[in-house]
């Protein structure tokens, strides 16, 4: 091999690659750029392989790059925008997909990822739109299935995002994240028995998502199993003990079962995480008061005013306090 050959370099990291060395790869990939820069593939499969080793920041910053060196690249358009939604940047991902899809109209992912963008940013209809295009470019793309059945869902249609997640786990019966969604519509037409069977099936092929613990959890809680509920919650905190929600759930369903001390500590520990959580100022302010302490129930349900003025429930259980307290 030529040392001051960049395509050398180049072809050895991909060939590195390809046996599963990435550390290697990415030595390789780099030495090919330092001969030279302007190496667009060098720069995009840099940044494929940085993400495969954990590093988001200088993957999207190697795609920058490729783009920079040719705006056409489609693939670093379609991975840009992955990268950035991972990142909550849904009006980047928005951008870097409709640039995929502008070199190339008929890549199904493309519309896949921007239809979820889309919906994040609270845009159903474009979601809908989206994913329906990409199924009708792949009509047996699980993923298109179960992100129509979420929009659809949104959009109040509860009968069609069912029926798309049945769809999707006819096409992989082991896709564990349309049982979970279908756990979540199947709930929310008031079938609890359901809804537990199904998120019973996507913990049992992931046992670590935590979302399905907290929904099982609310789940049984709807069945009136207060024990079942309150080990879900802690095992989903015992997965991630930075879950806000989770530590409200707790909170609540510990305060239904009258241990004031566990539902203050829960609900706080909830609000340390994200102060700005209305439903967790609330539930504290339901546990001081059933500890008896009116003053700072009345002061967690005045924040949880603040937070959410549209809710009625809070306004309400606000002013029943205060009345209280003039008596």
């Amino acid at each position: 091999m030529n040392p001051n050959n960049d395509m050398a370099h180049f072809n050895l990291a991909v060939g590195l690659y390809q046996k599963g060395d990435l550390d290697g790869a990415i030595i390789e990939f780099r030495e090919a750029l330092r001969l030279n820069p302007r190496n667009e593939d060098a720069h995009y499969n840099l940044g494929v392989a940085l993400g495969n080793k954990g590093d988001g920041e200088g993957e999207i910053a190697e795609y920058r790059q490729a783009l920079l060196l040719n705006p056409k690249n489609e693939d670093a358009h379609y991975n840009l925008g992955i990268m950035l939604g991972n990142k909550g940047d849904w009006d980047g991902m928005i951008a870097e997909e409709r640039a995929a899809l502008h070199l190339n109209p008929n890549n199904e992912m493309a519309h896949n990822n921007l239809g979820v963008a889309l919906g994040n940013k609270g845009d159903w209809d474009g979601a809908i739109a989206e994913s329906r295009e990409a199924l009708r470019l792949n009509p047996d793309s699980e993923d298109a299935r179960v992100n129509l059945g979420v929009a659809l869902g949104h959009k109040g249609d509860l009968d069609g995002a069912i029926a798309e997640y049945r769809e999707a786990l006819r096409l992989n019966p082991n896709y564990d994240k349309a049982h979970f969604n279908l756990g979540n519509g199947l709930g929310n037409k008031g079938d609890w028995d359901g809804a537990i069977a199904e998120y019973r099936k996507a913990l049992h092929l992931n046992s670590k998502n935590e979302d399905a613990r907290l929904a099982l959890g609310v789940a049984l809680g709807h069945k009136g199993d207060k024990d079942g509920e309150i080990a879900e919650y802690r095992e989903a905190l015992r997965l991630n003990p930075d879950n806000d929600k989770a530590h409200f759930a707790l909170g609540l369903a510990l305060a239904h079962k009258g241990n004031w001390d566990g539902a203050i500590a829960e609900s706080r520990q909830a609000l340390r995480l994200n102060p700005n959580n209305a439903l967790a100022h609330a539930g504290l302010g339901l546990a001081l008061y059933g500890k008896g302490d009116l003053r700072g129930a009345i002061e967690e349900l005045r924040a949880a005013c603040m937070l959410d003025p549209e809710n009625a429930n809070y306004k309400q259980d606000y002013e029943r306090l205060l009345q209280q307290m003039n008596q």
